[in-house]
This record gives structure tokens, sequence and C-alpha cells, in this order.
């Protein structure tokens, strides 16, 4: 009988086993598969946001060349050396003709000529695409891979004159060698597979695989395993995310061996099979007491079941083996009382593993460099992660329980509260929140928490990201557009925006602007007998005595070949717009040395001032500054006109 139940015990306990471990395992499973997508996804954003980040550094290249792209190659290879944008983006810049003729190329010497008009990148900038990326490339010298970003410089009628275009070595130290280097998890890696008929590997932790075949569909980095039977018990496939990339349509895979996804679930069965064959053990010693005392009376029986009450181990001295009543009475009992043994073991085992499972969720949003927390039905955090708690400068348990507008401040949440309000009510919002000095800009996104039934909210997850670093390159790059490359100042593009807003400014506080149009007289003799290089000079030369002419606060911009344009504001009277256009004429006057050689830079004046309320446009007020500076002209240059309803009583 002592060997009979042990079998059926060992039975009994192995079926369990094996149904917890079939449960467990494909919970753990598809956690783990969720993390994965997650982090794959979150790393796909990071990578398409650094390949459009370098296409607008491309952009930005292109609209440099344009001045210059009636220069030598030489000339434009050195004025491509010389971009700051160059470095640590691009490990190559080139132009090419409308027909594919290569112009230069800061990685192949000079006098070598090619032809790109074959390359699919070029077909796909003649065909108007506004940026390209190419198809995985095999250099022709390094056997490297890399991939080649194009934008096209097209003239004022948009025609293309030039594409642009900047080289990316993938074995080289960049954002793609660098994330070929960094793990998933401990032991898992990365892989990037390209997109097109033929794919291959663009990135991958063995760099003997680069450029090699890869599969379009269901790439697994090489890491394949065949699926067996057993998968739940001795679990081999390891787990993969894939996700595309939106920028080429490549493909990044992360693979997480099976030995470490699941190493939770394998430890917790060697304790599990361990305390199993001891329990087993003990089972069968106090089955054989049993058996000994197989004889007992019943007064036996009775003081056993006392002590069962006060003590549940007492139960291994009822007389379970008896044949007879008290035998059976017996029986049922301890079965009663094993299960009931169970029930509270394979609790206390659930109750362990959610633990587990907490404690491992709470770790990965805690190695989470954004900010995650979240807050319940009254605005008050439950939860913040180690990023969140060092962002404010205090211990994330100090945290928990402070309401946002606590931990915010009035000002921020009330800013926020609208978007707040709009979570609450159901609906993913994502904004921005600056900081009151504006040296901060974080992004937020609220996501409502729904209860199992999906039909009761019962808080806020908010993830939080810093965008600064974005959005200061960005103004970087707008007021890198807005000015003249020559002499500094405003450019027609800077001039328009500053214009409209300076007339905004003088109807909202009432009072007076005005407008300068500044012209060179006979500019273009001193191009066509000294050559352009000493215009330019000479262009640079008033455009700083332009400046020193006007007052701090005024603005000043080159809106043509030699066309300048000066806005004031807050002008008081009429005499104040005369005396500066007087002060630009005359200082003008005074000849410009350059190389030895003095040059005549007078100019001619126009004016117009916008009063409030008067109901002027943009345009209409330019035309008035343009007619006075004609009657300048007309009436012997190197002075000042207004127009009649603008001169002084």
């Amino acid at each position: 009988m002592a060997v009979t139940t042990a079998m059926v015990v060992t039975l009994i306990i192995v079926l369990r086993a094996l149904a917890s471990q079939y449960y467990a395992y494909y919970g753990l499973r598809e956690l783990q598969q969720s993390h994965q997508d997650s982090m794959v996804r979150l790393v796909a954003e990071q990578l398409d946001e650094k390949i459009e980040n370098r296409a607008s550094v491309l952009r930005h290249m292109a609209h440099q060349f344009a001045p210059a792209l009636g220069n030598r190659p030489s000339d434009l290879r050195r004025i491509a050396m010389q971009m700051p944008d160059l470095a640590g983006t691009f490990n190559a810049v080139f132009m090419a003709g409308p027909t594919g003729e290569l112009i230069f190329s800061t990685a192949v010497p000079e006098g070598v000529h090619m032809n790109l008009g074959d390359r699919d990148y070029f077909g796909a900038i003649v065909h108007g695409a506004p940026l390209a990326v190419s198809d995985l490339l095999q250099g022709r010298l390094t056997k490297a891979p890399g991939v080649v970003l194009a934008v096209p410089l097209r003239g004022p009628g948009g025609e293309l004159r030039a594409v642009v275009g900047g080289v990316i070595n993938l074995s080289l130290d960049n954002f793609l060698h660098e994330l070929a280097r960094s793990p998933v998890g401990v032991t898992g890696s990365f892989c990037l597979v390209s997109a097109g008929p033929q794919p291959r590997y663009a990135m991958h932790r063995d760099s003997a695989k680069l450029l090699t075949p890869a599969r379009a569909v269901g790439e697994t980095c090489g890491a394949e395993r065949p699926e067996s039977l057993w998968e739940p018990i001795r679990p081999r496939q390891p787990v993969i995310a894939r996700y595309l990339l939106e920028s080429n349509g490549w493909e990044l895979v992360a693979v997480l061996p099976a030995d470490e996804a699941y190493a939770p679930l394998l430890e917790a069965r060697h304790r599990v099979l361990a305390i199993a064959a001891l329990s087993l053990a003990i089972a069968a010693a106090l089955m054989w007491l049993v058996m000994v005392w197989l004889l007992a009376p019943l007064q036996q029986l009775h003081r056993a079941v006392r002590r069962v009450a006060a003590n549940p181990a007492a139960a291994a001295e009822l007389p379970v083996d008896r044949e007879d009543e008290i035998g059976e009475l017996s029986a049922t009992f301890a079965e009663v009382m094993h299960q009931l043994s169970e029930r509270e073991a394979a609790l206390k085992a659930a109750k362990d593993h959610a633990a587990e499972s907490e404690k491992r969720i709470e770790a990965i949003a805690n190695h989470v460099p954004d900010f995650v927390s979240f807050v319940d039905m009254n605005e008050r955090f439950v939860f913040v992660n180690q990023a969140y708690a060092r962002h404010f400068g205090l211990p994330a348990q100090q945290i928990i329980g402070l309401s946002l507008r606590e931990l915010w401040g009035t000002q921020a949440y009330l800013a926020s509260r609208p978007y707040l309000e709009q979570a609450f009510a159901g609906k993913a919002v994502r904004f921005t929140r600056e900081s009151p000095d504006g040296s901060e800009y974080m992004q937020v996104t609220c996501q409502p928490a729904w209860n199992d039934a999906q039909d009761a909210i019962h808080g806020l997850h908010l993830f939080a990201r810093n965008v600064t670093s974005e959005r200061q390159k960005l103004r970087s790059l707008e007021a890198q557009t807005m000015s003249d490359h020559l002499t500094g100042l405003l450019n027609r593009k800077g001039f328009d925006r500053r214009f409209a807003e300076a007339l905004a400014r003088a109807d909202a506080d009432g009072r007076a602007a005005a407008l300068l149009l500044v012209d060179l007289d006979d500019f273009k003799a001193v191009n066509d007998g000294y050559g352009h290089a000493i215009g330019d000079r000479l262009l640079i030369a008033f455009a700083q005595s332009l400046t020193a002419s006007v007052r701090k606060e005024d603005a000043v911009a080159r809106i043509g070949g030699d066309e300048f344009a000066v806005i004031l504001e807050n002008v008081n009277d009429v005499r104040a717009v005369e005396r500066i256009a007087n002060t630009i004429v005359q200082t003008a006057l005074a000849p410009v040395v350059i190389d030895g050689q003095a040059h005549a830079a007078t100019v001619s004046v126009g004016s117009a001032i916008h009063r409030p309320g008067q109901g002027m446009s943009v345009s209409e007020l330019f035309m008035r500054a343009d007619m006075a500076l004609y009657e300048a002209k007309r009436h012997g240059k190197a002075r000042y006109a207004a127009p009649l309803a603008d001169t002084p009583a």
C-alpha cells in the first residue's frame, strides 16, 4: 500500500507540475513577447528618427550648395568638407548632375569620373521623390555594408539641378553599429534585414554574416530552433520580435535566447522538483508509520482528529490503511486535508508568481530612460520609475501619494489639465509641455487604464520623454534658413516673417512702424569693373555700415542682390524715420577701401510708415516704400525720399 500510494502521489504531482508548467510557460512567453515587441518598436522608431534627422541635415546641405552650384567641383568639395553638419552624420557626401554624372564626392579623388544614373536612389529623385534611401550597398573598396540618402537640389522653377547624397558606412561607429553591439537582455541580439527582392543582413552581431542573404519573411537572425512537443517542458525556441522601419522598409529583428527568456521558469521548476522529491520522501515515511499503527483503536483516530484541528501536520498519524470503517473515515478525512493543503500551496505559489511578475515589470520600467508613472482617479501617483524620480530629485517612495498639482506645480498642472480631462474621459492623448523658462520640452502621453471588463477607468498611465534637444536642433535649422549666407543679415524669408510680426505688434501696441528700402547706386558697375569678389566684399562692408546706422532693436535684411531693407518699430514721429534714413545715406558716402582701392557705394533710400488702424497690408506698405525709393533714384540718387503723406509738416 505504501508503494502504491507513493506511486499515485508521484503521478499526481507530475501531472500537476506538467499542467502548471504548461500555463506558466505560455504566460511567460506572452509576457516576454509583449516586452520584446515594445522594445523593438521603440528601437525602430528611434532608428527612423535618426534617419529622418540625417535627411534634414542633407536637405540643409543642399540648401547651402544652391548659391555655389556653378562653382568648380573642387570648390564644392571644399565647401562640403567645411560644413559642420558632415562630421558625425555622414561618412561621405557627394553631388551628381541631372544626368547622373558625379560632380564631386568627399570619398572619391578629384578627377575620377563616375555616373550614378543607374542607381536606384538616383532614379527615385529623378522621378520626383523628395527623399530617396538606397537599398543595402556594398562598398567597392571597403566591402563594408552601407546605405545612401539622397535629396534633390531644384531650381526656382522646380527643375532638377543636382542630386545631393550622403553615405553611411554601417560597419563604422554610428547608430547602427552601436545597436549591433547592444544586447537584447544579456545574451540576445539585434539584426537588421534589408528590403527588396533579395534581402540581406545590414546589421548582425556576427560580422561574418553581414551582406549575406536573409529571409524576407520570418527572419530569426540565424537563431531558429526546431519546435518540439516538449517545448513547455524544455523550451528551445527563442523569443523573436520584428518591426518594419518606416523610412526604408527594412526589418529590425530582436532575438532573446530561450535559456535567458525562460530562466525564471526553469529555476522555479528545479525548486519545485526538489520540494516534490523531499515531500514524496516524507510522505512515504509517514505512510509507513501509518501502516505500523493500522490496528490502532478508534480513540487514536479521535485524538488524531482533535490534534489536526490545531496542527494540520498531525493528519499523518491518521490510520488511513485500516480495512474497516475507521480506515475509510481516516482516509476520507486525510484526503480532505491533503486537498486543502495543495490548494493553499497552489494559492501561495500563484501569489509568489504574481509578485515575481510585478517585480519584473517594475525592473523593466526602471531601466527605461523615459519617464513612466501611473496615477489613480484622484490624480495621485501610485507608481513612478527611477528615471521619473531622478528628474524631480526625490525618492520614488516620496513621490507616491503626491498629486499631479503638488509635484508638477500649479502652472504646469493647469496647462496640462485639458489633456488630463480627455484621458480620464477614455481618450489617449499626447501633448508637449514646456518649462516656464523655455529650457526644457517634455512630450507626454496619457493612456487611460481600463479595468478587466473594459467598462471603467481606474487611473492613467503617463509616459514622458525629453525632446529638448530635438526642438533646439529644429530651431537652429530654422534660424539658418532665415539668414543671408553672404552678409549674415536676414534673408528675404526672414524679412517677410519679421516684417509681418512687426506690423502685428504695431497694431496691438498702438504704435507706428516704418519700412526703409535701401538700394546701392550703380552697384552693377562695381561687379562689371572689378568682379563679383570685390562686389561681395563691398556688400559685406555696406551691411556692417547699415547695421551700425540703425538702432539695436531695428531689423536689417538683404532682400536682393544689392537691395536692403530696415524695419523700424516703435516710431515716435516722421522725423525719427527721416533722421535714420539720412544717417544711412551720409554714412554710405564714405568710400570703402578694398585691397588698397577706394570704392564709392552711395545709396538711395525710400520709406513708408504704417500707423495703427490704418488698414494697410504688407504688400501695400512695401509698394509705397518702393515708389519712394524710385523717386530718390529719379532725383539724382544718393538721397532719401518718402511718400508725400509721410513727410513732416
